[in-house]
C-alpha cells in the first residue's frame, strides 16, 4: 500500500473458517526493555517526520497543492507501546480472492494471506491480512481497520497497518503506525480501499495518525 497507503457475508465466513481452524491462542503486547522501548520510540518518531518531509514536497505529497504551503505536519496520538504486537502470521489454508469495497462504490480484488490474533486491553481480536492478487508490482502484507475512534478522532473509512513478515512467518503489528488511506487528504482525486467488516476491533485504538482535518 506504500507509505501513504466488503467482503460477501458467505465469502467473509468461508475465509474465517479457512483461517481460524488452526489459529494460536490471542498474543499480548509485546515486551520490551527500556533500552528496547527507546529504540522504538525514535523509529516511530522519524519516519513521522519523514512522511511529513514528503507531505511537504510537491513531487511527492499526495496533498492538494493549495494545502502544501500552509502544511505543518499530520495529526497523532501519543506513542503507547501497549500497543505493539508480535504474532505468528497464520497462513489462510488456500489462495482464496476477496472483494473489498472502495468508498466511492466499487470494488478491488485482494487476497488472503491471513490472519493475526491478538489480546487488545483483555479482548481477543482476530484481524484478516491481504496482499494483491498480482505481485508484478511487487508484494506486501496490509492489515486495513476499523476501530471505535473513527467515530471522530480518526478517519472514519478507516486506517491502514503495513506488516513485514520474518523468515518463519512472525509480523510486527503497531498499531502506532496505523496511517490514513489517501482519501482523508484529498478525497476529489483518490478512492481508497474501506476495511472489511472482519476487521472492526470493537475497542479505540488510540495511537497512529489522527484525522487531517479534525473536526471543530
Amino acid at each position: 500500500m506504500g507509505k501513504f497507503r466488503v467482503l460477501s457475508a458467505v465469502g467473509a465466513l468461508a475465509v474465517l473458517l479457512a483461517v481460524g481452524a488452526c489459529a494460536p491462542d490471542a498474543v499480548g503486547p509485546l515486551k520490551m526493555d527500556e533500552a528496547q522501548l527507546e529504540t522504538w520510540e525514535i523509529h516511530l518518531v522519524e519516519g513521522r517526520i519523514e512522511k511529513n518531509e514528503a507531505f511537504m514536497d510537491p513531487a511527492l505529497s499526495p496533498l492538494p497543492a493549495a494545502d502544501i504551503p500552509d502544511f505543518e505536519g499530520l495529526n497523532y496520538y501519543f506513542p503507547d507501546p501497549a500497543l505493539v504486537f508480535r504474532a505468528p502470521l497464520v497462513a489462510a489454508s488456500s489462495a482464496d480472492t476477496v472483494m473489498l469495497s472502495k468508498r466511492r462504490g466499487e470494488e478491488v480484488s485482494y487476497l488472503v494471506k491471513g490472519s493475526v490474533s491478538l489480546e487488545i486491553a483483555g479482548e481477543v481480536v482476530e484481524l484478516m491480512v491481504y496482499g494483491p492478487v498480482s505481485t508484478e508490482n511487487g508484494d506486501y502484507l496490509w492489515l486495513p481497520f476499523y476501530d471505535l475512534t473513527n467515530q471522530g478522532e480518526t478517519y472514519p473509512g478507516g486506517r491502514y497497518l503495513d506488516l513485514q513478515p520474518t523468515a518463519d512467518g512472525i509480523v510486527d503489528v503497531d498499531f502506532n503506525a496505523a496511517y490514513n488511506p489517501l482519501c482523508d487528504y484529498d478525497p476529489d482525486t483518490y478512492n481508497c480501499t474501506l476495511p472489511p467488516e472482519t476487521n472492526r476491533i470493537p475497542l479505540a485504538i488510540e495511537v497512529g495518525e489522527k484525522l487531517f482535518r479534525p473536526h471543530s
